[in-house]
């Protein structure tokens, strides 16, 4: 049996203790990060809805009998007024129905004249008794009957020159043709919509609110209306909130009305609709700062002496685009890491790099 060295025995124990050395002499990692402080924020900023800028009063136009289209008189975006033509259908068949009504007309006015001279004849006849009364009081009932024959021609003449005039679209009121659909050769059925019109005067933003928002538009006082295109914010107040939701996307189509003059205000322009601040107890920390793990909210709490941070569970409330509400878990005045939560460990070391 061979012998080790003692040479050898010293070297190996050497080997050992410089590795051990290197282990423990390795340099602790140390992640920077970025931080809030829970509860620095007094109170939770309101929801914000997308929406555009309407006209109070809008109609939808449609040509009362059907028929085929023949003219466009007007284009979309084109300020109009009360009563001027719009669009025009094709008024040949109407313009000869009118024409057979006029006939009509004419003959059972000339057949009411002659019975009213055949009677005229029999009262001079009564009166030399060459014919009973009987005789008269049968000619007066011809008269009668002409007579009713006239008033219905008439009535049916007044009411196809009305569907005469009906092929032409005519405007309702002042305002601006936000949609024009009556193009020429399209055939039409009669109360087929077929232009949109803004009337003048005061003007809304149309927003879609989620059911889960319903309560707290309702109970909103006054509402912040900003224009995309910049300018001061407008107060806004809720006018209308419709009791069924829109079948397509679920929310309830609301109209949030502005006061004064809508000078200025383009139909279609983007507006931003938002609710009051509320002041709120709970605790708000950005959305960096929330862990989401099998569908349970942490957050990372730094401690103040040792700076380790500790993972801990929360439970989050509103949520808006920056910020979430924290109903419990975390104390007012904890540090609480904002960046890069997914790369820490429990009781990892930090370096604070500021809020």
């Amino acid at each position: 049996m061979k012998t080790i060295p003692t040479l050898s025995l010293a070297l190996i124990g050497a080997l050992s203790l410089s590795a051990c050395q290197d282990k423990t002499a390795a340099p602790e990692d140390i992640r920077p990060v970025r931080y809030a402080v829970a509860g620095g924020n007094a109170e939770t900023g309101g929801a914000r809805y997308a929406g555009e800028i309407r006209a109070r009063n809008e109609t939808q136009l449609a040509f009362r009998v059907g028929g085929k289209v023949v003219a466009k008189l007007v284009n979309s975006g084109e300020h109009v007024k009360k009563g001027q033509p719009l669009a025009r259908l094709d008024p040949s068949d109407y313009q000869l129905d009118l024409a057979a009504k006029q006939a009509q007309l004419a003959a059972a006015q000339s057949d009411l004249a002659q019975q009213q001279l055949n009677l005229k004849r029999y009262h001079e006849l009564l009166a030399k008794q060459f014919i009973s009364q009987a005789q008269v009081d049968a000619q007066q009932n011809g008269v009668n009957a002409a007579q009713a024959k006239a008033n219905q021609a008439r009535a049916v003449l007044d009411a196809s020159r009305n569907q005469t005039g009906y092929a032409t679209l005519t405007a309702d009121a002042d305002g601006v043709v936000s949609q024009m659909q009556a193009e020429p050769g399209l055939v039409v059925a009669a109360g087929q919509p077929v232009a949109r019109l803004s009337q003048d005067g005061a003007r809304e933003v149309a927003i879609q609110v989620p059911e889960n928002a319903l309560e707290a538009v309702r109970a909103a006082s006054s509402l912040r209306v900003t224009l995309w295109k910049g300018g001061a914010p407008l107060p806004g107040k809720l006018r209308e909130l419709a009791a069924d939701a829109d079948p397509a996307t679920r929310t309830y189509p609301a109209r949030i009305a502005l006061p004064g003059d809508s000078h200025g205000l383009q139909l279609g322009m983007t507006a931003d609709v938002a609710l009051p601040a509320q002041a709120s107890r709970q605790l708000s920390l950005p959305l960096t700062a929330i862990l989401d793990l099998q569908g349970k909210h942490y957050v990372w709490v730094v401690d103040d002496k040792t700076l380790r941070v500790s993972r801990k569970a929360v439970e989050v409330g509103a949520i808006d685009s920056d910020n979430a509400a924290i109903a419990s878990g975390v104390r007012a005045g904890d540090k609480i890491v904002t960046a890069g939560v997914h790369l820490l460990h429990e009781q990892q070391r930090v370096k604070l790099l500021g809020q």
